[in-house]
């Protein structure tokens, strides 16, 4: 296997007519025991035709519900923030800001996905013992995926007989059988029909067999790479004063403006305010949400993959997600560092106009930085779910809550096995102790409610 950091050759390997096709690295997607998906499949018709059934369900068109869904799993965020986890000069009550974002996205997937929330937020809780379940088995995913043989030891009696199924009660097999119980309830005589994603996909021919797979791959991808690059992004924020304060004074003027709705700021609305758009792309591109290795297949007749370097036939070809976001030629030579301001083109100081090079400049960081939600015909029809949820899901939170490190020398923990997975990213959570940033959150100002902080000065 070859590893490359490469974006040129990213692309030149996923593009639409590439002769590069998925290796056999991608079976060990299969996370359901008997029935491939989207992730795992090789077969590059099926692919095809799988990915053609299932994205007009991603892109919203179809369920209109979607931003609405995800506004509704935000309030409920916050409204366990605000009841169990506020600090005051009394009362000091940390919170794992990696455990609670991770319930967010789980129920925002379960809810977009197929209209009904795991109830992770609600249960402050991982009921089914889901979160720990995956962190066991994704390190195994990596193992079978680079030695793809002992795939097959799954498959003998013994080892099938401890794969998780659907009428487990605890762990990945739970949530089989929750997204199982989802797709019955759409077939049959009585099935509900509803406009979402589900909906989407038996609209488009799915079947019954397909989606008890596709389902819990949604589950599992569309969750914990968003709340890797969430709670990532939330933490450089609030670690990094000047970057807030720029941050915030860009959503004071929008909403001032009327550019920012209240009490809770439309997508479309996010994506127009520069500055929130360079902390998200430098957050994702510090902490891209999957590492890799997505290798690819160097065709029957090889290739070429750099000047004076060739491929023969067969050679895996994998992706180094971080190793590539951190390219000082394409980032510059602090891409160590985390700075919103990179993604802002300057301008000439003599004519105060923005060059053609600075703009070619952040262009080609746009299109390297995106490549880590996959690119051409193998990218990733969560992404525009995903970025609904960091627009909003990040300037609500900060313009709601002040969140400091508890520990600042070990701001969390962290193992990297495909996703990032994080433990112990302690906070500690306040409310903003103003009436202006008060209002800025769409609240009534109550007097009684900053009792017991003593502000700066005072």
């Amino acid at each position: 296997m070859l590893i490359t950091t490469d974006p040129e050759l990213i692309k030149r390997m996923n593009a639409v007519k590439s002769p590069f096709s998925r290796s056999e690295w991608y079976t060990a997607l299969r996370l359901h025991p008997t029935k491939d998906n989207i992730t795992s499949v090789t077969d590059e018709a099926l692919h095809s035709d799988i990915r053609n059934r299932m994205a007009p369900g991603y892109s919203g068109k179809e369920n209109t519900q979607m931003e609405n869904d995800i506004d509704s799993r935000l309030l409920d965020l916050f409204d366990l923030i605000s009841k169990k986890y506020i600090t005051s000069e009394s009362n000091f009550r940390p919170v794992d800001l990696s455990r609670i974002i991770t319930f967010f996205t789980l129920d925002v997937i379960s809810t977009v996905a197929f209209g009904q929330a795991f109830g992770f937020i609600k249960a402050d809780n991982d009921p089914f013992g889901y979160i720990a379940n995956l962190q066991e088995f994704l390190p195994a995913i990596i193992v079978f995926g680079v030695y793809p043989e002992l795939q097959k030891i799954l498959r003998l009696p013994l080892f099938k007989a401890v794969m998780p199924t659907s009428t487990d009660k605890r762990g990945l097999g739970r949530v089989m059988g929750f997204a199982k119980e989802r797709v019955d309830e759409r077939f049959g005589e009585k099935r509900l029909v509803r406009k979402d994603m589900l909906g989407s996909f038996i609209a488009r021919g799915m079947t019954q067999e397909q989606l008890e797979s596709e389902t819990l791959t949604q589950i599992t991808a569309g969750s914990d790479s968003t709340a890797s690059a969430l709670r990532t992004t939330l933490y450089y924020i609030s670690s990094n004063p000047a970057v807030y304060d720029n941050l915030m004074s860009e959503a004071r003027s929008a909403i001032a403006a009327g550019a920012a709705s209240r009490p809770m700021i439309k997508d479309s609305e996010a994506r127009r305010l520069p500055y929130l758009q360079a902390c998200i792309k430098e957050g994702l591109r510090m902490y891209p949400p999957v590492t890799g290795l997505m290798a690819k297949q160097v065709p029957p007749e090889g290739a070429q993959i750099e000047p004076g370097k060739f491929a023969p036939a067969g050679t895996w070809i994998a992706t180094n997600f971080w190793g590539m976001q951190r390219n000082p030629d394409i980032f510059g030579t602090d891409a160590e560092i985390y700075k919103p301001e990179r993604w802002i083109a300057r301008q000439d100081p003599d004519t105060k106009e923005t060059t053609q090079s600075e703009i070619k400049r952040v262009e080609r960081m746009t299109e390297t930085v995106g490549m880590v939600f996959g690119y051409g015909r193998f990218g990733c029809l969560g992404r525009g779910v995903a970025m609904m949820e960091l627009n909003k899901g990040l300037i609500e939170t900060l313009l709601r809550f002040d969140l400091q490190v508890v520990d600042p020398t070990k701001p969390f923990i962290e193992r990297c096995v495909g996703f990032f997975l994080h433990t112990d990213m302690m906070f500690q959570i306040t409310h903003h102790r103003t009436k202006e940033a008060h209002d800025l959150a769409g609240k009534e100002y109550e007097p009684a409610f900053f009792e017991g902080f003593a502000l700066p000065g005072a």
